[in-house]
């Protein structure tokens, strides 16, 4: 192990034998570059005896497979081994293609197209809402202001609650987000499973107290069951869908391209 305490140490003339499992052999070069990202000797000597150990362990086993799998089984594993090395090599050629030439932008006449042709698959098992809320503290002295601003909700209200925000036990005020009862429910203090019904109601106002405080909750706007996700929500998931869809088309032209020219090159022949 004393060859390894300085990685920078190391050259072609000087390479020694580190290791051997029957007769196979374990040498500097093999791991190298592992050594490089040793950030001390001590490090350095703990990761290299860790390294040859594992190294000495995997020979081993492959040995003994060896010894012991049938013939058969050893045909099948090399095959597998094969095949895996097949699938490796084309596998990341093909992402290195993609990566390189597919075209990754996806416009938004292409997200609202595919949404209008696809309304069936995006139906909601559960309703969303629009909401703004607060949970003001039960001493706050600001909650006749607050709540006219809230129930008003003009630019300057929207302002002004901003600027309060800091007294508020919790809040949402902006129309942009979507949530489902589940949510509601962990956001909102007085809302639970029995009374949600009573409160989720479009463009309703409510104002309750208890011992924690005062609720104002306003619901902008809701989508019933069965209705069509909205597309802020799925915007993202189409987009995915259309890439994989045009990742899926590039594949398969490329495939088909590589025969033609190779038949074409007389690099591929049948017989």
């Amino acid at each position: 192990l004393a060859i390894f305490h300085s990685c920078t140490d190391w050259s072609p003339e000087k390479e020694k034998v580190v290791a051997r499992v029957g007769d196979t052999y374990l040498y500097t070069s093999d791991f190298k570059d592992d050594l490089a990202e040793f950030q001390s000797e001590t490090d350095s000597l703990l990761k290299t005896r860790n390294f040859i150990n594992a190294w000495a362990k995997n020979q081993l086993l492959v040995q003994s497979a060896k010894r012991n799998l049938s013939s058969y089984e050893q045909n099948e594993l090399e095959k597998l081994i094969t095949q895996y090395r097949v699938e490796l090599y084309s596998n990341n050629y093909m992402q290195s293609l993609i990566n390189t030439f597919l075209d990754t932008l996806v416009k938004p006449k292409e997200v609202d197209s595919f949404l209008i042709a696809n309304k069936g698959v995006f139906k909601l098992n559960a309703p969303l809402y629009q909401t703004r809320f607060i949970h003001i503290p039960p001493d706050n002295v600001d909650q006749k202001e607050i709540q006219r601003s809230f129930q008003r909700f003009n630019q300057q209200d929207q302002i002004f609650l901003d600027s309060l925000s800091f007294q508020y036990n919790n809040y949402l005020l902006t129309d942009s987000i979507w949530l489902n009862k589940r949510d509601m429910i962990a956001e909102i203090g007085f809302l639970n499973q029995e009374n949600a019904t009573k409160y989720l109601k479009k463009s309703q106002f409510f104002r309750v107290e208890d011992s924690l405080g005062v609720y104002l909750l306003y619901i902008d706007n809701m989508i019933k069951k069965g209705e069509t996700a909205p597309k802020i929500i799925l915007e993202s998931t189409i987009k995915n869908i259309i890439l994989n869809q045009r990742k899926l088309k590039f594949t398969k032209q490329f495939e088909k391209d590589i025969i033609q020219d190779a038949i074409k090159s007389k690099t591929y022949e049948t017989y």
